[in-house]
């Protein structure tokens, strides 16, 4: 049993709420919901959609056409020509099969403009044969205003004429979460020991800062600076001072960020950054998605040091891979990324399980005795870290020898920069324990990939025989040796990703001496579709 719901119209019209509503229910009566969100940079007026995609067993993208469209507000008619054969709409515009006049039934009942969605998605359920009791249940979220929205919805449900397509299933096991990439790595923040979130608002890492700063009975403090320079530096200095530290952005705000990145890996205070990317260059597409800064992370910053890179790929491992970040960060004193996207960020997908902790984050603070080295060369280079406050702690830009002074010495600035990359040997080891890649299907046929392009591809290769999935977690350190050998074990090898040069392909060339010559990329601002993939995957193995 699956289908897909189109939920169209207005910035402004309460197009996602809409879709949330339609989505908990389900999910709360033991279905699976993948819900993508699409919308413009208008705060009102322009064209909002939701796709949801309604399953019984596990989805993690979407397809472009569906079985019922919702369409009011003037942009949307022509979601009317993406419905799949024998598809039912509904709406307030010419051409819907069934077309209501909100206007007038919400005056008939006292309702402001806004309750008209909750109109339509009473006659949605009635159009699907489901109880309205479970959308009522629902609205309880408006508050004071449930009872109107409510009362709409009633009035939609009982004037509905349309054709009736009953949506039958059997109630599924078990609890289901469905969350959102930036709810994820927002929670696993928290549960990581967040102190401190900084960040100045950049669409798509702006809801993670919403999130930290609305969350109750919780000792985080969520500020908002006046631009990327100062939120990076300020998180620098209160991890100066022993506090566990996070900062967010995207693209354009990374670039602005680069002197400060590298000012991380000479003072070597713990950084966690999470970058949710957009399509650029420049303002680029910036409420869409695109994976088009992976190679910027990787190699940002002036000057050799070591970091971490980790891109998740759904919501339950921005959770998992989020307390990952924060542990390395904190053990080895180095800039960990979470590389994220709007496709990851803000579409919410289900899942029957809690997320899996394999590392528990500390600060991992000493306490200094006199003459304490801040920079004390080790075998792993990685120094003993303690809070400025509780001794004298130095941290600089500048090289410097053990205890933090400032230093042009050339042997000591040898031995310094050998100190801070032998982390790099370090970082591989404690990271080849934490599944850097991923691997799923079985098959000659390989599908390399990274990030938010793997509930795409999970979904494809059901339908792809002899099709397995290799996914790159950590970007950085790579793990060399295991793509190596799973490209060497496969017939047949393509790059799926979301950018108009396939980066993954050179990053895995410098690594491992392969190049894969096939290629399917998209970078429109849209994420795959599966149906639009497994059409992609087949003609590139034919």
């Amino acid at each position: 049993m699956e289908f897909q719901i189109t939920i169209a119209g207005e910035a402004g019209q309460g197009i996602a709420r809409s879709a949330d509503l339609i989505s908990r229910d389900f999910v709360s009566r033991g279905l699976y919901v993948f819900n993508y969100r699409d919308y413009g940079s208008l705060i009102r007026g322009g064209e909002n959609f939701n796709l949801l995609r309604i399953s019984n067993k596990p989805v993690y993208s979407n397809n472009w056409k569906s079985d019922f469209a919702l369409v009011f507000g003037r942009f949307s008619g022509h979601h009317l020509k993406k419905l799949n054969m024998g598809g039912t709409s509904i709406g307030t515009l010419p051409g819907v099969k069934t077309s209501f006049n909100t206007h007038d039934m919400l005056k008939k009942i006292g309702a402001p403009s806004i309750s008209a969605n909750s109109i339509l998605l009473g006659a949605l359920y009635k159009a699907m044969d489901q109880p309205l009791n479970n959308l009522m249940t629902q609205m309880n979220v408006f508050g004071k205003h449930a009872g109107i929205n409510k009362k709409a919805a009633q009035l939609g449900y009982d004037q509905y004429g349309g054709q009736v397509k009953p949506i039958s299933f059997s109630k599924g096991k078990g609890p289901r979460y469905f969350v959102s990439g930036s709810e994820a790595v927002a929670y696993g923040a928290v549960s990581s020991g967040l102190d401190l979130y900084l960040a100045y608002p950049m669409t798509p890492a702006t809801p993670v800062l919403h999130l930290l700063a609305n969350l109750k009975n919780q000792d985080i403090r969520a500020v908002q600076l006046e631009n990327e320079i100062g939120v990076i530096n300020a998180a620098l200095g209160a991890g100066y001072a022993g506090a566990t530290t996070m900062i967010g952005t995207s693209g354009g705000g990374y670039a602005l960020m680069g002197e400060a990145l590298s000012l991380q890996g000479m003072s070597e205070i713990p950084l966690v950054v999470y970058m949710a990317m957009r399509p650029g260059p420049a303002t680029g597409i910036p409420t869409y998605t695109g994976q088009g800064d992976m190679k910027f992370v990787v190699n940002g910053g002036h000057g050799d040091y070591s970091k971490v890179v980790i891109a998740p790929g759904d919501p339950l491992e921005a959770f998992e891979r989020t307390t990952e970040a924060f542990y390395l960060s904190q053990k080895y004193r180095v800039l960990n990324v979470i590389l994220s996207d709007k496709h990851l960020a803000e579409s919410n997908y289900t899942f029957d399980k809690k997320p899996v902790v394999k590392v528990k984050p500390q600060r991992f603070l000493t306490k200094p005795g006199k003459n304490f080295k801040s920079y004390k060369v080790t075998a792993d280079g990685v120094s003993p870290r303690a809070a400025a406050g509780t001794s004298l702690v130095r941290a600089t830009s500048y090289e410097h020898d053990e205890f933090g002074y400032t230093t042009e010495d050339r042997g000591i600035a040898n031995t310094m920069i050998e100190k801070r990359l032998r982390k790099a040997r370090t970082l591989e080891k404690a990271v080849s324990k934490l599944s850097p890649v991923k691997t799923y299907g079985t098959g000659d046929n390989l599908v390399i990939s990274w990030g938010s392009t793997k509930g795409a591809i999970l979904d494809a290769i059901k339908e792809v025989k002899g099709t397995k999935f290799l996914q790159i977690v950590y970007l950085k350190p790579f793990p060399s040796s295991r793509v190596k050998t799973l490209i060497e074990k496969s017939k047949n090898v393509v790059i799926v990703e979301n950018s108009a040069t396939g980066q993954i392909a050179d990053l895995i060339a410098e690594n491992t001496g392969h190049s894969a010559s096939k290629k399917i990329l998209k970078y429109d601002g849209r994420p795959f579709g599966q149906k639009e993939l497994v059409a992609k995957l087949r003609r590139a193995f034919k």
